[in-house]
């Protein structure tokens, strides 16, 4: 019985000596917010929606050196992403082909709203002969009652709604938006920029 409980107390200070190593030194030693900050609230829900529509299928977020692409000097970026950029971030949708722009700092390159919706709507208005599918299915067609929405898109041409209504975002749109402003990589504090 007593080589019993020293096996057994042996498992246990090998697990508990393992969880220290593992998880909590590690967690102690990162905690603290993460550089650009993990997405929560709307931003958290519009990061799902990011990853439900498959928008990481043609975009990274990942800032290449400058020794392996021309990301910096496109000023998609001040710096080259690093590991702890994704520190609390759960949901991680890096990407593995990039057919539009890198996305990793667009929060920083685009801070109106009103350009997100009105690219997501159709992307065509904004960049003629873009590949980027059309997500009007995130967008609602109100009547207009006086005066226009803050929000209503300005649309014109073919994308003009009928005369009395108005075209407005979801709060799946708003959501969405919301991420795509919330992704700002700014270098950590005491890191030098290393491209």
């Amino acid at each position: 019985m007593r080589g019993a409980k020293g096996v057994l107390l042996g498992i246990l200070l090998a697990t508990g000596m393992g969880w220290l190593l593992f998880v909590w030194l590690p967690l102690t030693k990162l905690g603290g917010a993460s550089p650009g900050g993990a997405p929560f609230g709307r931003a958290a829900v519009g990061g799902r929606i990011y990853a439900a529509n498959g928008c990481a299928s043609c975009h990274t977020q990942v800032v290449r050196p400058a020794n392996l692409g021309s990301d910096i000097a496109r000023g998609w970026g001040s710096r080259r992403t690093i590991p702890s950029d994704y520190r609390e971030d759960h949901i991680v949708p890096l990407g593995v082909l990039r057919l539009g722009p890198d996305l990793a700092d667009v929060g920083e390159r685009r801070t109106d709203a009103r350009w997100y919706y009105r690219l997501l709507y159709d992307p065509r208005t904004i960049f003629p002969g873009s590949l980027m599918p059309s997500y009007r299915y995130l967008y609602a067609r109100v009547p207009l009652l006086g005066t226009p929405l803050p929000d209503a898109l300005p649309l014109s041409g073919r994308n003009a709604p009928a005369p009395g209504f108005q075209v407005v975002p979801r709060p799946e749109a708003r959501a969405l938006v919301t991420y795509l402003l919330s992704l700002k990589r700014t270098p950590p504090a005491g890191t030098h920029n290393t491209q």
